[in-house]
């Protein structure tokens, strides 16, 4: 790369992290007339084209629904940026700051939502903003209000255990993450969690072939396996209740002839390691702990063997 085209690079960058996509756009194509063959300013290029749509369609729209829009394009983004070239890394950091700066500022203009659940989704992605920014304290106070306006949202405490392992406070994380997967893993949207200590977790279980929507659900049984979801916590009365109630009704489920046993097996599996450190944090007869291995043996023999 020559030195007029490195500093194209630099002045486009300045111009891509304050979001003025068209006017870097305009600088590196009148680069590229000075170096028609330097593929850092042809990817740049490239990558201001996908959003220069995207950004001018924006007024039309909430700011709720325009820092929604953002995101998703996000996901867009980095699957038409494709792999990233060590090269390109710098380009792809300043498309990923001006772009979550652009979507922290339309969440935190909807912030005013007296609805709970609407807010609490605000705050959520407001915290998430942070996160990507790399504000992981900001980003967990917000977190920890979007749990409070509406609390038990399986999609708010992945995100917090996220930013907590970011911050390095590891038993949290571990005791949030495996909350959240016994929740609800579904809602857990994987593609903004960014910790390694989850990362690691999601690509190993992707690498044993389970595919979506099943993988949450074993990534919530193979966090147990892996020694990912340790720290554990004794469940309250009513606890206890709904998840032997939630227990029954997946194994009656998993019985019909119709029904999703990809999906409801890893569920009960996960299920059935709730009831046994309950029984062994409450210090229950271990013969309720041989009942429920040996009907984890039955649903999976392998697991069950991985589990002992």
């Amino acid at each position: 790369m020559g030195i007029q085209s490195d500093n194209a690079l630099c002045q486009a960058f300045k111009l891509i992290e304050a979001c003025r996509i068209s006017e870097a756009s305009d600088l590196l194509k009148e680069a590229l007339t000075i170096d028609l063959d330097d593929d850092g300013i042809v990817f740049a290029i490239k990558c201001c084209g996908f959003w220069t749509a995207t950004l001018s369609s924006l007024p039309r729209f909430s700011y709720f629904e325009q820092g929604e829009t953002l995101l998703n394009q996000w996901k867009q983004f980095l699957f038409v940026a494709g792999k990233q070239d060590p090269e390109h890394e710098k380009t792809v950091y300043s498309f990923k700051k001006g772009i979550f700066s652009l979507a922290l500022e339309s969440y935190s203009k909807a912030l005013d939502e007296k609805d709970s659940r609407l807010r609490s989704e605000i705050l959520r992605k407001t915290g998430l903003c942070y996160k990507k920014l790399g504000s992981y304290e900001v980003a967990l106070g917000l977190l920890t209000e979007a749990n409070a306006a509406l609390p038990g949202q399986s999609s708010v405490i992945a995100e917090m255990a996220d930013c907590y392992a970011l911050c390095g406070e590891t038993k949290n994380a571990k005791m949030l993450f495996r909350e959240a997967f016994y929740i609800d893993a579904e809602k857990i949207d994987f593609f903004f969690l960014d910790s390694p200590l989850i990362r690691v977790l999601i690509e190993k279980v992707e690498e044993l072939g389970y595919p979506e929507p099943a993988l949450k659900e074993w990534v919530a049984v193979y966090g147990v396996l892996f020694g990912v979801f340790t720290v554990k916590r004794l469940l309250r009365s009513q606890e206890v209740i709904r998840l032997r109630q939630e227990i029954f009704a997946k194994e009656s489920e998993i019985k019909n002839p119709g029904s999703s046993k990809e999906i409801i097996k890893p569920r009960l599996l996960n299920l059935y390691f709730w009831l046994i450190d309950h029984y062994i944090l409450s210090k229950e007869a271990s013969g309720s702990i041989s009942e429920i291995m040996l009907k984890m043996k039955i649903l999976d023999p392998e697991i069950h063997d991985l589990y002992k």
